[in-house]
């Protein structure tokens, strides 16, 4: 969707744009901008936010919710360190009782490259697998040049077990 498009959505729109709930604890969207997007969150049970817009949220309107900001630059790889950094963060607060947000300006790129890393270390498969799993789910998640940190992140994680 072009950013002129998105923003009109962000107004109009209750929910922040491009959100998906991805199972019962964790959601992902695109920028968050306005309070009635986090009323929104709120009422389907967000406790959390991650962040990984390269600026990060407001404080008045994270107001409420635990808020964790990961800038990561928008249509590049990630290194797979920050990637685990990342999934353990969620780990963490899923295993406070939290259910997350994960979003970055549109919810495709950065948001879909962190959700398959989730799934590769909590589903113990490969970067192939959980990607089509999270592609089915949020389509048009990670670009081609982020399959990279997935590839990687993929090693990381072989080699630690």
């Amino acid at each position: 969707m072009p950013g002129a498009l998105r923003k009109l959505q962000g107004v109009f729109i209750d929910k922040p744009p491009n959100y998906s709930e991805i199972d019962d604890r964790i959601a992902a969207s695109g920028l968050p901008s306005r309070k009635k997007h986090m009323q929104y969150l709120k009422s389907r049970g967000v406790s959390a936010i991650i962040s990984l817009t390269e600026q990060p949220l407001p404080k008045q309107l994270v107001e409420g919710f635990t808020y964790l900001h990961f800038p990561l630059k928008d249509h590049q790889p990630a290194d797979a360190p920050m990637l685990m950094k990342i999934v353990e963060a969620m780990e963490n607060l899923l295993s406070q009782g939290h259910k997350l947000l994960v979003h970055c300006q549109a919810g495709h790129g950065r948001t879909g490259m962190v959700l398959t890393a989730f799934h590769m270390k909590h589903d113990g498969l490969g970067w192939r697998e959980c990607l089509e799993f999270v592609r089915r789910l949020r389509p048009g998640s990670v670009e081609a040049g982020q399959e990279v940190s997935l590839r990687e992140l993929e090693t990381l994680l072989k080699a630690g077990s």
